[in-house]
């Protein structure tokens, strides 16, 4: 049941590319407030600064989420250790696309939100999923061979599908367009100054929830 319910989910996005990778100047599928073409080259100090901003995020997220988990098996002999100790993990099949598709996905938008072409945020997604294999997972458990393709490769995928269908929604301008937009596309969210001046990680354990905001002048 499972998989077919990802099976679905997969084909519902590429059915999404195909129809809204064509012109959008027939279908509307454009949306003023989100335009990550703006740029083709993105300075160097910016990129640093949105990879410094997506592995805070990270180890924010790893923390909270994995609390118990580093309390119980995590240590700083495995964080300096396993790295060099790759392995294919014995997740459930599902469990490896699914879930690792979807925060590839997530990667993948928030670089086009950043005024990425559809290359660089595939590359820059890579270099995140290396970065939170070796570096951050690492605390409590070996890097994961097939983590370290699936989560860009097939996360790049679902993120064109879902940065497409999301555009075609907005471009509805209904009520329930941008609520499915920004659904499929968090990313939208954030304001154009946000995207070209702002990054906001989010501080999250137990006793507090906020966010740290770093702002580029």
């Amino acid at each position: 049941m499972r998989f077919f319910i990802i099976a679905l989910f997969f084909s519902l996005l590429l059915s999404c590319f195909n129809v809204f990778a064509n012109d959008h100047s027939k279908d509307g599928g454009t949306f003023p407030d989100y335009n990550p073409e703006g740029r083709i080259i993105v300075p160097v100090k910016e990129k640093i600064f949105n990879f410094g901003a997506m592995y805070a995020f990270q180890w924010s997220f790893y923390f909270y989420s994995q609390e118990d988990t580093l309390r119980k098996e995590g240590s700083v002999k495995n964080w300096y250790t396993n790295p060099l100790r790759p392995r294919f993990d014995k997740d459930s099949f599902d469990y490896n696309i699914f879930k690792h598709s979807l925060i590839g996905n997530y990667y993948y938008l928030f670089y086009r939100s950043r005024h990425y072409s559809e290359k660089d945020a595939f590359f820059w997604s890579f270099m995140s999923s290396l970065a939170f294999e070796f570096t951050i997972e690492t605390a409590t458990e070996k890097p994961s061979y097939q983590d370290i393709y699936q989560t860009p490769v097939f996360g790049t995928v679902v993120g064109i599908g879902s940065e497409k269908a999301s555009n075609y929604f907005h471009s509805l301008n209904t009520w329930y367009g941008h609520t499915l937009g920004y659904l499929l596309n968090p990313m939208t969210l954030i304001p154009q100054f946000a995207r070209e001046k702002m990054a906001a990680v989010p501080i999250l354990n137990r006793e507090t929830i906020g966010a740290f905001v770093m702002v580029r002048f």
